[in-house]
């Protein structure tokens, strides 16, 4: 894995991504043959560790295979880019057990951070029971995690600051039940189906501490010690931005032969298409560019041994919102341009306004849950969250 070209890999994947774009929408899931074909061009593994053969890439460079796959669609990007990211989880474990879940370069690791499992104590590990939402393509995966609420005999265990302990735990897939939820408008073939467990014993090293949502890395490197929050926001801005690319290539092939009722130029001619091209282009630009240079400059100070402040993260998080924001702007420019066009099935415009609009409901990028935590530290305040 460690001499592939992850982009150049990505683009290939086109051909693939185009001939089951249909299929994947209407399956609810990823078709096992792209599964197959993404996980051959190694884009599951892109932060995986070099001990166990993996690239350890670049954050931004992640982000271009993140935006590149969701140009080709939504669904597909967002299975690819979280699953290489929650290969950095093998960065994390005891490197025998990373080599057990992860060796393959190939394994889909699927799950959430939210906390909805319960982790009781007992010798040797943990019995784990709970239901978590959001796993997108545990269809595909292989081994499944969920994060928990630690308890012992007394109770819920405690942090220093007083917040519940929680402990991410990884088991089998075959091990889980799959429940199925997923019925959306946008993401669809994202599969990201309810999962559960009940008394399930987990072994210790199949499980992590996950203080302020982010491992304690066992591998050195500057990769795994970004905060797991910032870097998983800066991913998520990138579907969009790739989700928005695809709607701007959209408009302009439809304005090329479209002409407006009662109109005899075609759209690509319209003064106001033309403002609305030119806008949304300014707005794709414009947030790449922000966010790529707060994660860049992040980066940096992690190659170069210096603190990576609050402030510094705050900056990221405040570009992937920003760049979020501006994709879904672009989108929405895209889809009024096109005109009754944009309602077709068999227009790109249709799912990327869809897709977009679901991507934007994530947590992690939703203006509403991160302008206060960002304007707090901006103030030289805490977050007021541990999810920072």
């Amino acid at each position: 894995m460690t001499g592939i070209d992850p982009l150049a890999a990505a683009r290939r994947l086109e051909p693939f991504v185009a001939a089951e774009r249909d299929r994947l929408d209407r399956e609810r899931r990823l078709p096992d043959e792209l599964v197959q074909e993404i996980g051959e061009a190694g884009l599951f593994g892109l932060w995986l560790p070099r001990v166990l053969g993996g690239p350890e890439l670049p954050p931004c460079r992640l982000l271009e295979v993140a935006e590149e796959l969701s140009r080709q669609d939504g669904s597909v990007g967002w299975c690819t880019a979280i699953a290489a990211g929650h290969s950095r989880f093998a960065g994390a474990l005891p490197t025998g057990t990373a080599c057990e879940i992860f060796g393959s370069g190939r394994t889909v690791l699927a799950g959430t951070v939210n906390p909805t499992g319960r982790a009781v104590a007992a010798p040797g590990g943990y019995r784990v029971s709970g239901r978590w939402a959001y796993g997108s393509a545990i269809e595909h995966s292989s081994w499944v995690y969920g994060n928990c609420v630690t308890h012992d005999a007394t109770g819920p265990r405690l942090g220093r600051d007083g917040a519940p302990s929680l402990r991410l735990c990884l088991f089998p897939r075959a091990q889980a039940e799959v429940i199925d939820t997923w019925h959306v408008g946008g993401l669809r073939g994202t599969g990201s189906h309810d999962f559960q467990v009940t008394d399930l014993f987990v072994p210790e090293d199949r499980t992590m501490p996950l203080a302020s949502f982010t491992p304690k890395p066992t591998q050195p490197g500057a990769l795994y010690a970004i905060p797991m929050p910032t870097v998983f926001s800066s991913i998520l801005a990138a579907i969009l931005l790739g989700i928005a690319r695809a709607a701007i290539d959209a408009l302009v092939a439809l304005a090329a032969g479209k002409a407006p009722m009662g109109s005899p130029a075609v759209l690509s001619e319209k003064v106001l298409a033309q403002a609305d091209l030119a806008r949304a282009e300014a707005q794709v630009r414009s947030g790449r560019a922000h966010l790529f240079d707060e994660l860049g400059s992040l980066w940096q100070d992690l190659l170069g041994d210096r603190e990576v402040t609050l402030r510094r993260r705050a900056l990221v998080r405040l570009a992937a919102c920003q760049a979020a924001h501006q994709a879904i702007e672009a989108v929405d420019l895209a889809y009024a341009a096109g005109g009754g066009s944009s309602i077709r099935e068999d227009n790109r415009l249709e799912r990327c306004f869809r897709d977009a609009h679901a991507a934007a409901q994530h947590f992690s990028i939703a203006q509403h849950s991160n302008l206060e935590p960002i304007g707090r530290v901006l103030f030289g305040l805490p977050p007021g969250t541990s999810r920072f």
